[in-house]
Protein backbone atom coordinates (compact mmCIF):
# COMPACT_ATOMS: atom_id res chain seq x y z
CA UNK A 1 0.00 0.00 0.00
CA UNK A 2 1.06 3.62 -0.98
CA UNK A 3 1.53 6.34 1.40
CA UNK A 4 -0.83 8.68 0.35
CA UNK A 5 -0.68 12.79 1.41
CA UNK A 6 -3.90 14.59 1.77
CA UNK A 7 -1.94 17.88 0.28
CA UNK A 8 -1.77 16.06 -3.22
CA UNK A 9 -5.08 14.77 -3.50
CA UNK A 10 -7.58 16.12 -6.09
CA UNK A 11 -11.12 17.22 -4.72
CA UNK A 12 -13.94 18.01 -7.55
CA UNK A 13 -17.56 17.58 -6.94
CA UNK A 14 -19.49 15.48 -9.44
CA UNK A 15 -23.35 15.25 -9.01
CA UNK A 16 -23.86 13.73 -5.56
CA UNK A 17 -19.94 12.42 -5.48
CA UNK A 18 -17.02 14.04 -3.84
CA UNK A 19 -14.62 12.44 -6.35
CA UNK A 20 -11.17 12.17 -4.71
CA UNK A 21 -7.99 11.45 -6.69
CA UNK A 22 -4.49 11.17 -7.44
CA UNK A 23 -2.99 10.88 -11.10
CA UNK A 24 -5.23 8.06 -12.43
CA UNK A 25 -6.52 6.73 -9.28
CA UNK A 26 -10.01 8.07 -8.08
CA UNK A 27 -13.02 7.17 -5.50
CA UNK A 28 -16.33 8.19 -5.84
CA UNK A 29 -17.58 9.14 -2.58
CA UNK A 30 -21.40 9.94 -1.87
CA UNK A 31 -22.11 13.21 -0.68
CA UNK A 32 -24.30 11.81 2.25
CA UNK A 33 -22.45 8.49 3.01
CA UNK A 34 -23.60 6.83 5.95
CA UNK A 35 -24.96 2.95 6.94
CA UNK A 36 -28.45 4.37 6.66
CA UNK A 37 -31.29 2.98 4.61
CA UNK A 38 -31.69 6.56 2.50
CA UNK A 39 -27.57 6.21 1.68
CA UNK A 40 -28.10 2.74 -0.24
CA UNK A 41 -31.82 4.54 -1.76
CA UNK A 42 -29.92 7.24 -3.21
CA UNK A 43 -27.48 5.26 -4.72
CA UNK A 44 -30.00 2.68 -5.93
CA UNK A 45 -32.04 6.08 -7.07
CA UNK A 46 -29.08 7.70 -8.95
CA UNK A 47 -28.01 4.97 -11.16
CA UNK A 48 -30.72 3.11 -11.95
CA UNK A 49 -32.92 6.89 -12.56
CA UNK A 50 -34.64 6.05 -16.26
CA UNK A 51 -32.60 8.25 -18.29
CA UNK A 52 -29.78 6.42 -17.07
CA UNK A 53 -31.35 2.64 -17.61
CA UNK A 54 -32.72 3.84 -21.30
CA UNK A 55 -29.41 5.14 -22.10
CA UNK A 56 -27.28 1.78 -21.53
CA UNK A 57 -30.65 -0.33 -23.60
CA UNK A 58 -30.41 1.91 -26.05
CA UNK A 59 -26.69 2.47 -26.00
CA UNK A 60 -27.33 6.21 -26.70
CA UNK A 61 -25.94 8.49 -24.51
CA UNK A 62 -28.43 10.84 -26.28
CA UNK A 63 -31.46 9.24 -25.57
CA UNK A 64 -34.08 10.49 -23.07
CA UNK A 65 -36.84 8.26 -20.90
CA UNK A 66 -40.21 9.10 -22.24
CA UNK A 67 -43.40 7.19 -20.22
CA UNK A 68 -44.55 5.06 -23.19
CA UNK A 69 -45.00 1.58 -23.88
CA UNK A 70 -42.23 0.78 -25.62
CA UNK A 71 -39.54 2.44 -23.26
CA UNK A 72 -41.82 0.58 -20.36
CA UNK A 73 -41.30 -2.60 -21.76
CA UNK A 74 -37.18 -2.16 -22.56
CA UNK A 75 -36.77 -1.22 -18.92
CA UNK A 76 -38.61 -4.09 -17.43
CA UNK A 77 -37.12 -6.59 -20.15
CA UNK A 78 -34.08 -4.94 -18.29
CA UNK A 79 -34.17 -5.28 -15.32
CA UNK A 80 -34.54 -8.61 -15.11
CA UNK A 81 -31.21 -9.61 -16.15
CA UNK A 82 -29.77 -8.04 -12.89
CA UNK A 83 -31.95 -10.88 -10.64
CA UNK A 84 -31.22 -14.57 -10.69
CA UNK A 85 -34.45 -16.90 -10.69
CA UNK A 86 -31.50 -19.72 -9.52
CA UNK A 87 -28.33 -19.24 -9.07
CA UNK A 88 -25.54 -21.02 -11.53
CA UNK A 89 -22.59 -22.83 -10.06
CA UNK A 90 -19.44 -24.17 -11.44
CA UNK A 91 -16.57 -26.49 -9.96
CA UNK A 92 -13.37 -24.75 -9.11
CA UNK A 93 -10.58 -27.25 -8.59
CA UNK A 94 -7.44 -26.39 -6.35
CA UNK A 95 -8.34 -22.89 -6.00
CA UNK A 96 -5.87 -20.79 -4.11
CA UNK A 97 -6.18 -20.38 -0.51
CA UNK A 98 -6.48 -16.96 -0.45
CA UNK A 99 -8.96 -16.97 -3.00
CA UNK A 100 -10.68 -19.90 -1.21
CA UNK A 101 -10.83 -17.07 1.46
CA UNK A 102 -12.10 -14.33 -0.65
CA UNK A 103 -14.77 -16.22 -2.05
CA UNK A 104 -16.08 -17.61 1.10
CA UNK A 105 -16.52 -14.19 2.54
CA UNK A 106 -18.14 -12.97 -0.43
CA UNK A 107 -20.68 -15.22 0.23
CA UNK A 108 -20.54 -17.02 -3.07
CA UNK A 109 -18.27 -20.01 -2.25
CA UNK A 110 -19.51 -23.39 -1.48
CA UNK A 111 -18.25 -27.03 -0.50
CA UNK A 112 -20.56 -29.77 -1.86
CA UNK A 113 -19.68 -33.38 -1.90
CA UNK A 114 -15.98 -32.67 -1.15
CA UNK A 115 -15.93 -29.79 -3.99
CA UNK A 116 -15.35 -26.05 -4.08
CA UNK A 117 -18.59 -24.43 -5.69
CA UNK A 118 -18.53 -20.77 -6.61
CA UNK A 119 -21.39 -19.80 -6.94
CA UNK A 120 -22.63 -16.49 -9.69
CA UNK A 121 -24.97 -14.57 -8.97
CA UNK A 122 -25.96 -11.52 -10.91
CA UNK A 123 -24.78 -8.70 -8.63
CA UNK A 124 -21.75 -8.91 -10.49
CA UNK A 125 -23.72 -7.36 -13.33
CA UNK A 126 -24.78 -4.51 -11.02
CA UNK A 127 -21.30 -3.37 -10.46
CA UNK A 128 -20.61 -3.39 -14.30
CA UNK A 129 -23.49 -1.53 -14.80
CA UNK A 130 -22.73 1.20 -12.43
CA UNK A 131 -18.83 1.04 -13.57
CA UNK A 132 -20.55 1.86 -17.62
CA UNK A 133 -22.20 4.79 -16.05
CA UNK A 134 -18.82 6.36 -14.26
CA UNK A 135 -16.63 5.39 -17.72
CA UNK A 136 -19.47 7.42 -19.71
CA UNK A 137 -21.16 10.31 -17.20
CA UNK A 138 -17.18 11.14 -15.25
CA UNK A 139 -14.89 10.41 -17.93
CA UNK A 140 -16.66 10.74 -21.08
CA UNK A 141 -15.87 7.44 -23.07
CA UNK A 142 -17.61 5.79 -25.61
CA UNK A 143 -19.07 2.29 -24.64
CA UNK A 144 -18.37 0.07 -27.69
CA UNK A 145 -21.28 -2.31 -26.56
CA UNK A 146 -22.44 -2.92 -23.63
CA UNK A 147 -21.35 -6.63 -22.73
CA UNK A 148 -25.69 -7.29 -20.95
CA UNK A 149 -26.68 -7.01 -24.71
CA UNK A 150 -24.41 -10.21 -25.68
CA UNK A 151 -26.32 -12.75 -23.04
CA UNK A 152 -28.80 -15.13 -24.61
CA UNK A 153 -30.69 -16.29 -21.31
CA UNK A 154 -31.63 -14.35 -17.99
CA UNK A 155 -30.26 -16.38 -15.93
CA UNK A 156 -26.73 -16.58 -18.06
CA UNK A 157 -23.57 -14.52 -17.09
CA UNK A 158 -21.59 -12.76 -19.65
CA UNK A 159 -17.82 -13.66 -19.34
CA UNK A 160 -14.71 -12.12 -20.75
CA UNK A 161 -13.99 -8.50 -20.23
CA UNK A 162 -16.79 -6.73 -18.23
CA UNK A 163 -16.61 -3.12 -20.03
CA UNK A 164 -15.77 -2.05 -24.01
CA UNK A 165 -14.70 1.40 -24.17
CA UNK A 166 -13.36 3.84 -26.44
CA UNK A 167 -11.84 7.51 -26.28
CA UNK A 168 -11.69 9.06 -29.01
CA UNK A 169 -9.85 12.07 -28.17
CA UNK A 170 -6.54 9.78 -27.27
CA UNK A 171 -7.80 6.60 -29.93
CA UNK A 172 -7.78 4.94 -26.95
CA UNK A 173 -9.43 1.25 -26.62
CA UNK A 174 -10.51 0.63 -23.00
CA UNK A 175 -10.86 -2.92 -21.61
CA UNK A 176 -12.69 -3.11 -18.29
CA UNK A 177 -12.35 -4.99 -15.51
CA UNK A 178 -15.37 -4.83 -12.36
CA UNK A 179 -15.97 -6.30 -8.54
CA UNK A 180 -18.50 -5.53 -6.51
CA UNK A 181 -17.33 -6.81 -2.50
CA UNK A 182 -17.47 -6.69 0.94
CA UNK A 183 -14.14 -4.77 1.41
CA UNK A 184 -11.39 -3.00 -0.88
CA UNK A 185 -8.94 -5.95 -0.17
CA UNK A 186 -11.09 -8.35 -1.95
CA UNK A 187 -11.56 -6.82 -4.34
CA UNK A 188 -8.03 -6.01 -5.35
CA UNK A 189 -7.26 -10.01 -4.48
CA UNK A 190 -10.12 -10.64 -7.51
CA UNK A 191 -8.45 -7.80 -9.65
CA UNK A 192 -5.26 -9.30 -9.56
CA UNK A 193 -6.01 -12.73 -10.18
CA UNK A 194 -8.20 -11.05 -13.35
CA UNK A 195 -5.17 -8.97 -14.57
CA UNK A 196 -2.69 -11.96 -14.34
CA UNK A 197 -4.66 -13.55 -17.53
CA UNK A 198 -5.86 -10.27 -18.97
CA UNK A 199 -4.15 -10.28 -22.22
CA UNK A 200 -5.85 -13.44 -23.04
CA UNK A 201 -9.13 -12.46 -22.36
CA UNK A 202 -8.04 -9.29 -24.31
CA UNK A 203 -7.51 -11.43 -27.03
CA UNK A 204 -10.77 -13.72 -27.05
CA UNK A 205 -12.70 -10.53 -26.50
CA UNK A 206 -11.35 -9.51 -30.14
CA UNK A 207 -12.27 -12.51 -31.73
CA UNK A 208 -15.31 -13.25 -30.12
CA UNK A 209 -17.16 -9.89 -29.86
CA UNK A 210 -14.69 -7.03 -31.56
CA UNK A 211 -14.48 -8.28 -34.64
CA UNK A 212 -17.63 -10.75 -34.96
CA UNK A 213 -19.79 -9.68 -37.95
CA UNK A 214 -22.76 -10.27 -36.28
CA UNK A 215 -21.98 -7.38 -33.72
CA UNK A 216 -20.12 -5.20 -36.22
CA UNK A 217 -23.56 -2.21 -36.65
CA UNK A 218 -23.88 -2.45 -33.20
CA UNK A 219 -20.34 -1.72 -32.14
CA UNK A 220 -20.60 2.04 -32.98
CA UNK A 221 -17.05 4.01 -32.15
CA UNK A 222 -15.01 0.87 -32.78
CA UNK A 223 -16.44 0.19 -35.99
CA UNK A 224 -16.20 3.82 -37.22
CA UNK A 225 -12.61 4.11 -36.71
CA UNK A 226 -11.34 0.21 -36.52
CA UNK A 227 -13.93 -1.89 -38.08
CA UNK A 228 -11.98 -2.35 -41.99
CA UNK A 229 -8.93 -3.31 -40.08
CA UNK A 230 -10.88 -5.85 -37.42
CA UNK A 231 -12.57 -7.61 -40.94
CA UNK A 232 -8.72 -8.36 -42.37
CA UNK A 233 -6.80 -9.71 -39.20
CA UNK A 234 -6.86 -13.07 -38.30
CA UNK A 235 -6.11 -12.26 -34.51
CA UNK A 236 -5.55 -9.32 -32.48
CA UNK A 237 -1.73 -8.80 -32.75
CA UNK A 238 -2.44 -8.28 -36.75
CA UNK A 239 -5.08 -5.81 -35.74
CA UNK A 240 -2.67 -4.00 -34.00
CA UNK A 241 -0.36 -3.70 -36.32
CA UNK A 242 -2.20 -3.24 -38.81
CA UNK A 243 -4.21 -0.32 -37.29
CA UNK A 244 -1.38 1.12 -35.45
CA UNK A 245 -2.66 0.85 -31.78
CA UNK A 246 -0.13 2.15 -29.97
CA UNK A 247 -1.29 2.06 -26.59
CA UNK A 248 -5.10 0.78 -24.92
CA UNK A 249 -6.51 1.32 -21.39
CA UNK A 250 -7.50 -0.57 -18.23
CA UNK A 251 -10.22 0.59 -16.00
CA UNK A 252 -10.57 -1.11 -13.11
CA UNK A 253 -13.72 -0.34 -10.98
CA UNK A 254 -14.23 -2.13 -7.35
CA UNK A 255 -17.66 -1.37 -5.41
CA UNK A 256 -16.58 -2.15 -1.71
CA UNK A 257 -17.50 -2.47 1.83
CA UNK A 258 -16.14 -1.08 5.03
CA UNK A 259 -13.62 1.58 3.67
CA UNK A 260 -14.80 5.02 3.47
CA UNK A 261 -11.38 7.49 4.36
CA UNK A 262 -10.43 8.68 0.94
CA UNK A 263 -6.19 8.44 1.73
CA UNK A 264 -6.58 4.82 2.64
CA UNK A 265 -8.48 3.92 -0.53
CA UNK A 266 -6.42 5.76 -3.05
CA UNK A 267 -3.09 4.11 -1.33
CA UNK A 268 -4.66 0.78 -1.67
CA UNK A 269 -5.77 0.58 -5.17
CA UNK A 270 -2.93 2.75 -6.60
CA UNK A 271 -0.73 -0.35 -5.60
CA UNK A 272 -2.23 -2.55 -7.83
CA UNK A 273 0.11 -3.83 -10.50
CA UNK A 274 0.52 -2.02 -13.93
CA UNK A 275 1.70 -4.29 -16.32
CA UNK A 276 2.13 -3.69 -20.07
CA UNK A 277 -0.64 -5.38 -22.17
CA UNK A 278 0.81 -6.47 -25.07
CA UNK A 279 4.35 -4.61 -24.99
CA UNK A 280 2.11 -1.38 -25.67
CA UNK A 281 1.96 1.84 -23.47
CA UNK A 282 -1.08 0.67 -21.19
CA UNK A 283 -2.86 3.46 -18.94
CA UNK A 284 -4.53 2.29 -15.65
CA UNK A 285 -7.70 3.73 -13.99
CA UNK A 286 -7.98 2.53 -10.74
CA UNK A 287 -11.94 3.30 -9.37
CA UNK A 288 -13.18 2.72 -6.32
CA UNK A 289 -17.26 3.22 -5.09
CA UNK A 290 -17.44 2.82 -1.46
CA UNK A 291 -20.59 1.57 -0.61
CA UNK A 292 -20.37 0.69 3.37
CA UNK A 293 -21.81 -2.65 3.96
CA UNK A 294 -22.47 -4.79 0.43
CA UNK A 295 -24.99 -7.28 1.79
CA UNK A 296 -27.18 -3.80 2.55
CA UNK A 297 -26.68 -2.98 -0.93
CA UNK A 298 -27.60 -5.86 -2.33
CA UNK A 299 -30.86 -5.94 -0.63
CA UNK A 300 -32.01 -2.83 -0.70
CA UNK A 301 -31.00 -2.82 -4.60
CA UNK A 302 -33.14 -6.44 -4.84
CA UNK A 303 -36.52 -4.90 -3.28
CA UNK A 304 -35.85 -1.79 -5.55
CA UNK A 305 -35.13 -3.58 -8.51
CA UNK A 306 -38.22 -6.07 -7.61
CA UNK A 307 -40.25 -2.51 -7.15
CA UNK A 308 -39.57 -0.90 -10.38
CA UNK A 309 -39.79 -4.08 -12.49
CA UNK A 310 -43.42 -4.30 -11.51
CA UNK A 311 -44.00 -1.14 -11.65
CA UNK A 312 -42.86 -1.16 -15.53
CA UNK A 313 -44.68 -3.84 -15.92
CA UNK A 314 -47.76 -2.33 -15.23
CA UNK A 315 -47.33 0.52 -17.22
CA UNK A 316 -46.47 -1.16 -20.52
CA UNK A 317 -50.05 -3.27 -20.03
CA UNK A 318 -52.40 0.35 -19.44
Amino acid sequence: MKKIKKEDINIQLFNCFNVYSVNNDYSFIHIEIEDKPSFYEKIFDYYFSEDKLIQYCEHMTATHFEPSTKHYVILYKHLKTYIDDFNLEIEISDLEEILIKVFTEEQSLEIKKGKNIVRLDKMGKIGEYIFCCILSDFFHFDCIIPKVHLQTDYNMNVYGIDTLFFCEEQSLLLFGESKLCKNIDNGICLIKRSLSEYERQISDEFEIVLSNRLYKEKLKKFKDVFGDFAEISIDLKQFIEKAKIRQIGIPIFIAHGEETEPTHILGKISSLPKHKIFGLDTIYYSISLPIINKNKLIATFTKKIREKEDYYKNEANK
